[in-house]
């Protein structure tokens, strides 16, 4: 009996195993949605160098890798590479020339399938980089994305689209408020998002009734917000860099929270924070790092929140709290070279300035630690010396440093008044305390 011809087993083989199939770039190339669509679903497709005409439309599992240099330009209309099918795999491409119109959510890569991968890309020019809708099960992984800033210069420029300063080509650059967001998830779940780089977008990352997806290692800079986070439960924010932008993060109306190692960095400006809690509960904020911003942590009407082993470092404002924010918890916080540690905007007795017996590190307390455990025996009181004063008369912030302020402060710490708005920490750390 003879074995199996070699055709046979070529055709046996096939069956088992995804069809890899090279294209290559340039002009002459087949277009590149013909291939998508002879592709059998399951195959990968390795794309060449060249430059490629989008818009696309995968509409069955595939996985497409672009070797180096090989792009997908769009017409400038909708989105260049448009998902809709799951398990789809996108890498190694630039990806340009999105539309602009925010009401369409225009984008680099619009997906719309479950279990997608979409990594190692390069995202130029397009209004939204990475737009995620109703999807589960995606990764977003070592992305660079770098927003649409200039438009062409238009026969009649549209109000507020476009700003007065021009730039090379006699383009004119585009209103940071109607950019898109670098990568933008609305009603999605379980997804991770890791590894990318985002500057010059409307907001880094935005979140919309998004629910347990982990964000780790992402760098954010040179945005509105680095996080712009809305109606969105059970997320893990973790070792994430956000520097240079009108504000850190800004979270507001969600619950049940991790922010875990993230940095926080010179976000400055006359409405800066490192990060925002605007009706944010039962939120764990922990191991930070608050540097250089205009206010390092602003809580507003957000409550039984957990705060515990936070640098917060050479802020113009260390934490503004509000009154209608309590039963919130502090410990292991370390408060360092910050203009002014606390702010205070009215006053709650519920939250607590210790957990366990342990409090926090403030920057020239003067501790008492007869028992040389680290935490102090005599409690620590931070004044609010310009109390409401800052926000309606900014020309009080002047008196910010001078030694007429110091020794108000070190007055009120050691008597204080019935009506001093101030935080009471009962169990200091000296220097001696381990922190992280």
């Amino acid at each position: 009996m003879k074995g199996p011809s070699a055709l046979r087993v070529f055709g046996i083989l096939r069956g088992l195993v995804p069809a890899i199939v090279f294209f290559p770039g340039g002009v002459a190339a087949t277009p590149l949605q013909d291939q998508l669509d002879a592709a059998e679903p399951g195959a990968t497709l390795r794309v060449k160098a060249g430059v490629f005409a989008g818009p696309l439309t995968m509409d069955k599992s595939l996985t497409l890798l672009g070797d180096p240099g090989a792009e997908i330009h769009g017409d400038g209309t909708g989105s260049v590479v448009r998902i809709v099918a799951d398990d789809v795999r996108v890498s190694g491409f630039r990806i340009t020339g999105s539309g602009i119109d925010l009401s369409k959510d225009d984008a680099a890569v619009h997906v719309t399938g479950h279990g997608v991968t979409i990594e190692n890309n390069r995202i130029d020019d397009s209004l939204h980089g990475i737009y995620l809708k109703k999807v589960q099960g995606a990764r977003i992984l070592h992305n660079t994305i770098r927003g649409k800033t200039t438009l062409p210069p238009p026969e009649k420029p549209a109000a507020g689209i476009i700003v007065a300063d021009s730039v090379e080509n006699c383009a004119v650059g585009l209103n940071v408020n109607v950019r898109g967001n670098g990568i933008h998830l609305w009603n999605c779940e379980k997804n991770l998002i890791e590894g990318n780089d985002i500057a010059d977008t409307r907001d880094g990352m935005y979140f919309s009734f998004t629910r347990n997806t982990r964000v780790r290692d992402n760098t954010v800079w040179r945005v509105r917000y680095g996080l712009h986070y809305m109606y969105s439960d059970d997320n893990i924010f973790e070792r994430n860099r956000f520097s240079d932008n009108a504000a850190g993060a800004a979270m507001m109306y969600s619950k049940n929270l991790v922010v875990r190692g993230n940095r926080f960095t010179a976000n400055r400006g006359s409405r800066a924070y490192g990060v925002l809690l605007n009706s944010v509960d039962t939120t764990r904020i922990e191991n930070n790092v608050f540097l250089g911003n205009s206010v390092g942590m602003y809580l507003e009407n957000s409550n039984s929140n957990v705060f515990t082993g936070n640098a917060v470092e050479r802020n113009y404002i260390g934490i503004r709290l509000t009154a209608s924010s309590g039963e919130n918890a502090f410990s292991r916080n370390r408060f360092s070279g910050n203009m002014h540690p606390v702010e205070l905007a009215g006053q709650s007795e519920t939250n607590r300035w210790e957990i366990g017996g342990v409090g926090n590190r403030w920057q020239g307390a003067e501790v008492i630690d007869l028992t040389g455990d680290g935490v102090g025996d005599v409690p620590h009181r931070e004044s609010d010396a310009l109390g409401g004063l800052r926000r309606p008369f900014p020309l009080v912030g002047l008196l910010s440093g001078s030694p007429g302020l110091a020794v108000l402060q070190f007055a009120r710490s050691h008597a204080p008044l019935p009506d001093q708005r101030a935080i009471k920490d009962p169990a200091p750390l000296t220097l001696g305390f381990s922190l992280p």
